[in-house]
């Protein structure tokens, strides 16, 4: 079950005050009539989206380092004081040291998370050969794709929208760039959804933008 979150136009990206129509498209995704009657059937298009290029991933990727850097610094001092007021833990040598490993623990594991952000892996596109439903405490989707050269690369996604989204026989292109990671389907004419490629919410084929979250959606020609 998708939890619904409108906190930015679906068709410009500008964040939105409210339940007030877009003040600069004039969009309202609150109307009934919000798309004039054009069906979401088809309005993915075909083809590779040049969106993978848009400045705004980087800086989606930006907030994400500073979110992850103010989180570890919260988390670091929250822990101190918590075992300095209980008593487990006192200001003296031994405990000053207990402080700086505790520390240089948290602030290695939070630059590694800030690296894998920037991180580049290779790129590749493939065809969706098998797919099936795994079930265990969550309905997962393990869809099976493979390369022209044979390559096979097995993916599993926690829910199973994955598994009615790709069918046998779609191509498909994993983004592994520097500020974007997702993967793309070339054709989207077929499907009613897009995935957005920042947070994953579940977005209708017409809008251009995420509405959870500002991120442009890859869209076909």
């Amino acid at each position: 079950m998708t939890i619904q979150k409108t906190f930015f136009c679906p068709q410009c990206g500008t964040r939105l005050s409210g339940k007030k129509a877009c003040r600069n498209c004039g969009f309202d995704v609150h109307s009934e009539d919000a798309y004039h009657g054009i069906s979401a059937l088809g309005a993915g298009g075909v083809g590779w989206s040049d969106a993978v290029n848009d400045p705004r991933f980087a800086g989606y990727q930006s907030n994400k380092r500073k979110y992850i850097g103010l989180f570890t610094i919260v988390l670091v001092l929250a822990i101190i004081a918590f075992l300095v007021i209980s008593g487990d833990l006192s200001l003296d040598g031994e405990g000053m040291i207990v402080i700086l490993v505790l520390s240089g623990m948290f602030v290695m594991i939070a630059l590694y998370a800030m690296f894998s952000t920037k991180r580049k892996g290779k790129e590749w596109t493939a065809k969706v050969i098998d797919k099936h439903l795994e079930d265990g405490k969550t309905l997962r989707s393990h869809i099976i794709f493979q390369t022209d050269r044979g390559l096979k690369h097995s993916l599993i996604f926690d829910d199973r929208v994955h598994y009615d989204y790709y069918a046998i026989g779609d191509v498909v292109k994993q983004h592994n760039k520097p500020h974007l990671r997702t993967l793309e389907k070339y054709d989207k004419r077929k499907d009613e959804i897009l995935f957005c490629p920042s947070c994953a919410y579940l977005c209708d084929a017409r809008d251009h933008y995420c509405q959870a979250c500002g991120s442009p959606l890859l869209k076909g020609k």
